[in-house]
């Protein structure tokens, strides 16, 4: 698209003046004012709160413009700095601007809006921000947005998450145009042939959310895996400068760092073209400049999913890779990109492919587009200044975020970006008693929203409604006490949403949980679709009138692949030598494995070992695990003469190795989980009828792969004598185990749940339009 096409329409002669009222030049806009400027048919004066602010050290050419500077009166509030200018109204009516432009809610912002809205003149905000960036906003925050963008008729952002920014506020497609951050991508392409001095690079401020520390142990890890010294280029300054040069000279053995300090923007463009890999690691940005410098420099990228620029200007597996932060995927393909020069040549190339429609021009057809569109005059569309085609989007909802559903929710939002759907991930905070478990989690490019509690814990708020706009599933756990999941009954019309669940709870004991039951039976007959744990959980389901078409039987798995890869790595010797410290002999060995609760039955548990003893009297039993009633287990192994040892918790090679020594699970009460233990290694698990067992407990088939008994002491002690005296029984149960394994693991449980959302998706149209905007979704007023 030409710049005359841009303005054709405009008319001979007619010029809009437009005013746009921002804080401080920066580097990435300058240029694009000074594009903008230049289209036909506008006037453009850029008013700027400020000449800079304190943290900043940019030397700038402030470029051909009609600028002015306002008096400058600024307040510093929670590491921001609040510009108050009661001058932009006298300067504003100077000018007479017929659009005004503003770029955030500051109190200068506000009047220049409200200028706008007394004078009659049409307002156009535009934002660098996005929809995590500003998830935590307060309801005053919210209130005022939604008072201005209802009062605005077109809407600037720089991303796609700015985008997804003005849907959460009801804004339609058609209103919004792209002005993305950009830079120089000529002068990063002209310095293309410099010599490579460093493996690594690092750009940005040196403080924690930047988390420049961790690029140096992906160094120092990287080298170790390669078998050579690597070399990394710090550009930046910050408080983490000294601790930086600290952890430098510890990994000196390992890695060459250089630390450039600040550099200029005209310094800039060689530094990373002397460098092979840019490190990202940024905790939280809305979006990250320092990529379009990489990718220009043509450098593959690799970033938290918490950056802005993460699938959308850097995409997975394309032009580097989008990882959480963890040290040894970092490493890990940090490692690739420096041995495979095929694979860094390919990802050089997209990089500068990627970044090639963010230019400065691009960014002021955008600005401009929305000026002409608020006038009512015409422009031509072109793809860099729209907002992508809408993906459907599908949101899950956790209460509180648990470590072992972290691979989870990985897999499945790279496998919903393969099939061509976005997941959003929201997660709330923990109850106290919670808390002291100390299994929580976090992903970088999760959303939080805090949990409120009332009456001890029974009832829970957790606010996700700014985040549900254009949201196509939204998947919640079926709990009662969750207040969100009843206003999903009121939004139908909008959105899809899905229970995922038990179906009933299996520990249901009072007549309070019995009248809770009944309505959760109620209430899970009006979602639109249903996830379900294991077969066990679909067939609650089902007989609760639940149309079976609508569910997918998930077979809930944990990330299995340590305790396998811990488990292959176990000899014979290793378990010898562990035999030999606990005084086993050649004994046969059950292991009771897990927290030690109530409805882990432990009293039954030592009752039995006290009767199988009687006929086998060898037999041992290792208890690992601890939790409320450890005493019982304890008091009997003392009372034992060695046939009971309690082992406390054992976790990793050390779970592995008991695992392996051991003839059966021992496990007479609640089932959960832990029956992938089972099937993991191979060792069959004996329980009871006993009416306490989780969904899991379907994946015991009682005679082929492990034995469930009635729930009769005399009953269990019979079946552990049997099975401890028949090996070829045993060996058995092995096999199915270890072949029931196979289909019950986390991967496939992620193949089932993205199946699952496709067929929830295509059942409600909203899969493979190109926009799925609602028709009739209320957009606010």
């Amino acid at each position: 698209m030409s710049d005359a096409k841009a303005g054709a329409g405009a008319g001979e002669g007619t010029r809009v003046r437009v005013a746009i009222v921002t804080n401080i030049p920066a580097p990435y806009r300058l240029p694009v004012y000074v594009h903008l400027a230049a289209q036909p048919g506008i006037e453009l004066r850029v008013f700027f709160c400020s000449g800079t602010e304190p943290d900043r050290k940019w030397k700038l050419d402030r470029g051909d413009f009609d600028q002015v500077f306002l008096r400058e009166r600024f307040i510093s509030f929670r590491g921001r700095f609040i510009h108050i200018n009661p001058d932009i109204w006298s300067s504003l009516r100077g000018f007479a601007p017929e659009v005004v432009i503003t770029t955030g809610f500051n109190p200068t912002h506000l009047l220049a809006f409200a200028y706008a809205r007394m004078h009659g003149v049409q307002h156009v905000p535009m934002t660098d921000g996005t929809l995590n960036s500003e998830v935590n906003l307060t309801l005053l925050h919210r209130l005022i947005r939604r008072w201005v963008y209802g009062r605005s008729k077109a809407f600037v952002a720089a991303s796609q998450g700015g985008f997804d920014l003005y849907r959460s506020y009801g804004i339609p497609a058609q209103e919004m145009f792209k002005s993305h951050l950009c830079i120089d991508n000529a002068a990063y392409a002209a310095v293309a042939d410099e010599p490579k001095r460093f493996d690594f690079i690092f750009c940005g401020r040196m403080v924690e959310v930047k988390n420049p520390l961790f690029a140096l142990e992906v160094a120092a890890k990287v080298a170790q895996r390669i078998g050579r010294k690597v070399s990394i280029v710090y550009v930046g300054s910050g408080e983490l400068e000294p601790e930086l040069r600290a952890a430098a000279a510890r990994h000196a053995q390992w890695v060459d760092t250089t630390i450039a300090g600040f550099a200029q923007q005209d310094q800039l463009p060689r530094l990373y073209a002397q460098a092979r890999v840019f490190l990202f690691p940024s905790s939280w940005d809305p979006w990250g400049v320092v990529a379009n410098e990489a990718c220009a420099a043509g450098l593959p990228v690799i970033v938290t999913p918490a950056a802005g620029v993460a699938g959308e200007l850097v995409r997975n597996g394309s032009n580097g890779f989008v990882l959480r932060l963890d040290l040894e995927r970092w490493a890990d393909v940090a490692a690739q990109l420096l041995t495979d020069e095929n694979l860094l040549r390919t990802m050089s190339e997209a990089s500068r492919r990627a970044v090639s429609d963010y230019t400065h021009r691009n960014a002021a057809l955008g600005a401009a587009a929305a000026v002409r569109l608020v006038r009512g005059l015409p422009f031509e569309d072109h793809p860099a200044i729209r907002p992508f085609p809408m993906r459907p989007k599908v949101m899950i909802m956790q209460r509180r975020m648990t470590h072992y559903r972290l691979p989870l929710f990985e897999g499945m939002r790279s496998e919903l970006d393969r099939r061509g759907i976005e997941l959003r991930l929201v997660h709330g905070t923990a109850l106290p008693e919670e808390e002291i478990k100390k299994d929580g989690g976090d992903l970088p490019w999760s959303t939080l929203v805090p949990c409120k509690y009332w009456l001890g814990g029974r009832l829970c708020w957790q606010n996700a409604w700014p985040l549900i706009h254009g949201t196509d599933l939204i998947i919640v756990t079926q709990e009662n006490k969750l207040l969100f999941n009843y206003v999903l009954l009121f939004m139908h019309r909008w959105h899809a949403w899905a229970f995922w669940g038990h179906g009933r709870n299996f520990q249901n004991r009072s007549q309070l949980a019995d009248r809770g039951e009944r309505f959760k039976r109620w209430l899970l007959r009006k979602a639109d679709w249903w996830f379900a744990y294991t077969q066990t959980s679909a067939d609650v389901v089902e007989q609760a009138g639940y149309p079976p078409e609508r569910i997918t039987v998930l077979n809930n798995a944990i990330d299995t692949g340590a305790l396998r890869r811990d488990l292959e790595s176990v000899t014979d010797a290793d378990v010898a030598a562990l035999r030999a410290e606990l005084g086993l002999g050649d004994a046969p060995v059950g292991l009771m494995l897990g927290s030690l609760y109530a409805d882990k039955r432990p009293d039954f548990a030592m009752q039995a070992v006290e009767l199988i003893r009687r006929q086998v009297p060898e037999f041992r039993l290792l208890v690992v695990g601890d939790g409320k009633q450890a005493h019982i287990v304890k008091e009997a192994a003392a009372r034992s003469g060695g046939a009971i040892q309690w082992l406390g918790v054992r976790k990793g090679r050390d779970k592995a190795v008991l695992l392996k020594l051991s003839q059966l699970l021992f496990n007479p009460g609640l089932v959960g989980l832990n029956m992938l233990d089972s099937l993991l290694s191979g060792v069959p698990l004996l329980t009871t009828d006993c009416g306490l067992h989780s969904p899991e407990i379907a994946y015991l088939d009682s005679g082929r792969n492990g034995v469930m008994t009635p729930d009769r002491l005399e009953d269990y002690v019979a079946a552990v004598v049997q099975l401890v005296r028949d090996q070829p029984l045993r060996a058995r149960l092995s096999a199915a185990c270890l072949e029931d394994a196979k289909e019950i693991s986390l991967d496939r449980m992620v193949e089932r749940f993205c199946d699952g959302i496709e067929r929830c998706l295509r059942g409600r149209g909203r899969l493979g339009a190109q926009n799925t905007e609602a028709a009739g979704r209320p957009r606010i007023a």
